[in-house]
């Protein structure tokens, strides 16, 4: 049996995003604090550490149908929160922002070394800023992400 394709890609972002270190030349260390589920729960987590990251499933694009085989647009949302205080949260949240944006930039035309073979690429829309307040003790940034994701069709 071959490897779902929608798992693989959800794996290889998560692992994309724990390259997040200094040690691999970005401005955070958030790479070590990636989770994956609803950002309102994991937020609730006692003993969560700041900055975190975390994967949360969204709406995908509609699928493009292709000669047996259909290409999907999976949905996900990276959110990246930091937890610095009502006041000056606005650069320790860019520094996290940059780190996301440089982990997940996509090059036309050259398909991420990264994804798996079978996921031909990622598009990264724009990112939303949320400081802290209404409930919420940390300042966060919502990427929405897609992986393009061709799946084969169930041949005799």
């Amino acid at each position: 049996m071959s490897q779902n394709l929608l798992t693989a890609g959800r794996k290889a972002l998560i692992r994309q995003l724990e390259t997040i270190t200094t040690g691999n030349g970005y401005r955070t260390n958030a790479g070590a604090n990636v989770r994956s589920g609803w950002f309102n729960e994991v937020l609730k987590t006692e003993q969560l550490g700041f900055p975190v990251i975390v994967l949360q499933k969204a709406k995908g694009l509609p699928p493009k149908a292709g000669p047996g085989a259909v290409k999907l647009f999976s949905g996900f949302y990276v959110i990246g929160a930091v937890d610095v205080g009502l006041d000056d949260y606005d650069d320790a949240l860019e520094e996290l922002e940059h780190d996301l944006i440089v982990a997940l930039m996509p090059t036309e035309h050259v398909l991420p070394a990264w994804l798996p073979r079978g996921i031909t690429g990622i598009s990264v829309g724009a990112p939303e800023s949320f400081p802290p307040g209404n409930g919420e003790r940390a300042a966060s940034v919502l990427i929405p992400v897609h992986l393009h994701t061709i799946i084969q069709g169930k041949y005799p």
